[in-house]
């Protein structure tokens, strides 16, 4: 989302030793050892492996990361709060929607930037990574800094699983961030195959980003989560874009090129003219004269729309006011 105002060895060896006895005696002619000792010798050498699983699954379970917490929000308490460090939650009305609420716009673009340049960007590779130098020319050629990428993002659990796997492959050095989103991932099970679920995320409000911009972006965000987890919204979008004329459909993917977006990519295209056009009522991210309509006909679109949206939690969220913001945080530096 974009502003429009601004650009394991002793186990073995255990096992080894025992049975070698117990084979060079009986092949030496040396005196085979009574029952009892045999039995001994046995016990010995199972309460040794014991003791070694024991200690090793003690040392697993002690160096092992703690779990991130993850709490469970409503639209309406996200916004109330402005976090000093990154919080996460599932999003109340669909588990299957994580929120990431980041204490600044620099910390969500350290995390994210580089999964946008491989997802969404214009004009970038889709099938690898770009390593650090690659990705800050990336973003200054779009007149863009780290913090101003995104305002917000969003990703289904298969483009980030991707992500990771083609960092793996190519050896990219990841930073803190980016792995600490692995981690949270591996944590949710979303690096696995066929795994449901999306990311979105937002910054606190703080510098360029008012209380009031926090709920737009929040609301966008939502509207893409439902997307990426709800088949029936998102069968809903793609008729509604096939819907519209070739010069409505020509207008909303000039809006999003300008703003960065592939273009090419038709999914995305669809997928973010809805969260523009329904659920972003905020001139300074959409308006009528940045797609070069009348606002009488953007209000024709959006009726439309509403009136054949499937019933489920995000059809209130169309037409309902944004919950109350909250004032920034007093947060420490350096967040």
């Amino acid at each position: 989302m974009r502003d429009l105002s601004k650009p394991g060895h002793h186990d073995d060896d255990t096992i080894v030793m025992v049975r070698g006895t117990s084979v060079q005696g009986a092949a030496s002619g040396t005196p085979r050892p009574g029952r009892k000792a045999r039995r001994t010798r046995i016990f010995l050498a199972g309460a040794a492996v014991l003791s070694l699983l024991i200690i090793g699954g003690a040392w697993a379970i002690l160096s092992r990361p703690a779990a991130i917490p993850i709490d469970t929000e409503t639209e309406a308490q996200i916004d109330a709060a402005q976090p000093c460090h990154i919080q996460v939650s599932y999003f109340a009305p669909d588990h299957a929607i994580v929120v990431i609420d980041f204490p600044s716009l620099l910390t969500q673009g350290l995390m994210l930037d580089r999964v946008a340049a491989l997802t969404e960007k214009a004009g970038l590779p889709r099938d690898r990574l770009l390593d650090n130098a690659e990705l800050r020319t990336a973003i200054a050629s779009h007149g863009d800094t780290v913090e101003s990428y995104y305002y917000g993002h969003d990703y289904p659990a298969a483009s980030l699983a991707k992500f990771y796997q083609l960092a793996a492959e190519e050896n990219i050095k990841l930073n803190p961030q980016e792995r600490w989103l692995k981690a949270l991932l591996s944590q949710l099970g979303w690096l696995k195959p066929g795994a449901n679920g999306a990311i979105i995320t937002l910054p606190a409000a703080g510098g360029a980003v008012t209380p009031d911009m926090r709920a737009v972006i929040l609301r966008h965000e939502i509207s893409h989560g439902a997307f990426y987890t709800y088949p029936a919204y998102r069968q809903y979008a793609v008729s509604f874009w096939y819907s519209l004329t070739a010069a409505d459909r020509a207008a909303f993917t000039n809006f999003l090129g300008r703003q960065g977006y592939d273009t090419n990519d038709t999914t995305l295209m669809l997928n973010e003219t809805q969260a523009y056009l329904i659920f972003t009522r905020d001139p300074r991210f959409f308006n009528a004269e940045a797609v070069g309509m009348t606002p009488a006909e953007i209000s024709q679109l959006r009726a439309g729309f509403i009136a054949g949206m499937p019933e489920f939690w995000l059809t209130p969220m169309a037409n309902a006011p944004l919950p109350p913001a909250a004032p920034p945080a007093a947060c420490p530096t350096g967040n």
